[in-house]
């Protein structure tokens, strides 16, 4: 298989409006979804990544990435009844939905605490699933990413119900799911690098996000994981999840990351139909 058959799958899973588009960032195939891999430009490697709805999901292994101590923690999910209640929910303030914020982390995200890649077209984003690296437990899906832009000021009450945030939160900036889609991106905890570490290394692009918006707006992270039920062995485990930010690094007088995608630019959105006809229009050439 040529390095470009991967993409050329990946643009029509989510160039879809309806179904469901499968990243598979684990190593082996999973109701016959085989592992979703790309090649590192950088490098030549190969690497287990895959689009959805414009945003890069990838797993751990990113330039200039580290372990435990390099991320700023936002906050932690956890099924509401511990193992057994296998779909968790929530996002970056405490004691919403399946949320919670230990000691250490800061959830009130804003846009100026955002961190840019280095190539400084996207904005970074963590997923560590902490689940056992047993064999029954090692598998977690991702169900749904959203991303809004709000004010300088939290709602008076903060909703507890998707639908909720979905008209109270402010600007859509990013999802996994719009209307008609359920996409699932699938992670193994035993190929990243620990506890702390990450799994899901997620860059979305800064297009998407309001331009010129003020840099004290909030920024909400939605995530909802377990819900895969494709393969058994996805639904959450008893531990929690958490939802991360790369540490700060100053390059050029910028806060930039040295953290790198791998790949030369990230498609927007408008652009897949594009890339789509081009490439299936270059395979239909070839055959001739």
């Amino acid at each position: 298989m040529n390095s470009s058959t991967p993409f050329v799958a990946a643009l029509v899973g989510v160039a879809s409006t309806a179904g469901a588009a499968v990243v598979n960032l684990t190593n082996v195939t999973v109701a016959g979804n085989s592992p979703n891999t790309m090649v590192n430009v950088n490098t030549g490697a190969t690497f287990r990544g895959g689009y959805i709805n414009g945003a890069l999901f990838r797993d751990p292994s990113v330039d200039g990435s580290a372990g435990s101590g390099t991320f700023r923690d936002l906050y932690r999910i956890s099924p509401p009844n511990g193992q057994g209640n296998v779909v968790e929910q929530g996002y970056n303030r405490p004691s919403v939905m399946n949320t919670s914020v230990p000691s250490g982390f800061d959830p009130y995200l804003r846009m100026g605490d955002l961190i840019e890649d280095a190539s400084r077209s996207s904005y970074i984003f963590v997923v560590d699933i902490n689940e056992n690296n047993s064999a029954t437990d090692r598998y977690l899906s991702l169900d749904d990413l959203k991303i809004w832009v709000g004010g300088t000021t939290d709602p008076t009450t903060l909703p507890n119900t998707l639908s909720a945030t979905m008209s109270q939160l402010g600007v859509p900036a990013y999802d996994m799911n719009p209307s008609g889609q359920q996409n699932f991106t699938l992670l193994d905890a035993t190929l990243s690098s620990g506890s702390g570490g990450g799994d899901l290394f997620v860059f979305v692009p800064k297009s998407l996000f309001p331009q010129n918006a003020d840099p004290n707006s909030f920024v909400y992270i939605y995530t909802r994981m377990g819900s895969y039920t494709g393969a058994p062995g996805f639904g959450a485990g008893a531990t929690q999840e958490q939802v991360s930010i790369p540490g700060k690094s100053i390059s050029n007088g910028s806060t930039v990351s040295t953290i790198t995608s791998g790949v030369t630019a990230i498609p927007e959105p408008s652009t897949f139909a594009a890339f789509l006809a081009a490439g299936l229009l270059g395979l239909v050439r070839r055959r001739r």
